[in-house]
């Protein structure tokens, strides 16, 4: 393919969704990879799929196996020459079965496992096997969606256990991947990245706690993340970024 290739791990909904469309109508030359569990469910990417046919590539990934990282990678290959751009986007912190913990006494193994594998070991799992298709000649920015409650020195107000680890956990497994990659990809830039929090259904429960004018729709998200993407440089690489730019510590 001519064009660039963006891929858009967890595009079934949220702020995924909106950066495969903002891409789309604001990147002429860019063809998008998205992935999510059951594209063919999501009548959004349908939708997308219908109006950008030629530059919108919807493909089956579930991000909590391993063996289907890989097929879908193997089923791409004959298209896909470079990615300038791997967005891992997917992540849990609540569904039927799982809330954010308030308390010790709330932990369980299974929980605390599930977050891991979904919000930590599939970001890191695709970017393994993804990682042939970026080149070393060419530029490349690597972006894995964290969160600020993953960072330790921020962390003021405790809970929600599981999920500050395994953003906790993403970030380091992104600060070793870059210094790596620094070696071996010069132009590569991988960060951790931070979106605001963003009005989806991941965040619903929890919004009464957002400060006014802190709460961001998800295309709103999609441009300020892609305006942070296009600012940086490789001299961000190995750091952990918000939405405005700012640098969080770790």
């Amino acid at each position: 393919m001519k064009n660039d290739i963006a891929v858009i791990q967890g595009a079934g909904q949220g702020i995924g969704l909106a950066l495969v469309a903002h891409i789309l109508k604001h990147k002429k030359h860019t063809t998008v990879v998205a992935t999510s569990r059951a594209p063919i469910e999501s009548s959004a990417l349908q939708k997308l799929s219908r109006e950008y046919r030629s530059r919108l590539i919807l493909e089956q990934l579930d991000v909590s196996e391993e063996k289907s990282i890989v097929s879908t990678v193997d089923k791409i290959a004959p298209l896909i020459e470079h990615i300038s751009l791997l967005l891992n986007c997917s992540g849990v912190l609540h569904n039927e079965s799982l809330s954010p913990e308030k308390k010790l006494n709330d932990i369980c193994a299974r929980n605390l496992a599930l977050s891991h594998k979904i919000n930590t070991i599939g970001p890191i799992l695709v970017v393994k096997h993804f990682r042939k298709f970026i080149k070393r000649e060419k530029k490349s920015i690597i972006a894995n969606m964290s969160a600020r409650v993953g960072s330790i020195t921020d962390n003021r107000l405790g809970g929600w256990y599981s999920y500050r680890a395994s953003k906790a956990a993403l970030n380091q497994l992104t600060k070793t991947l870059a210094i790596e990659l620094g070696r071996q990809l010069p132009k590569t830039i991988c960060i951790a990245l931070h979106p605001g929090s963003v009005n989806t259904r991941l965040s619903r429960p929890f919004q009464k706690a957002v400060p006014e004018g802190r709460l961001f729709e998800t295309d709103v998200a999609a441009t300020q993340t892609i305006e942070v993407l296009e600012n940086l440089t490789t001299k961000d690489t190995g750091t952990f970024v918000a939405w405005d730019g700012s640098k969080i510590p770790w």
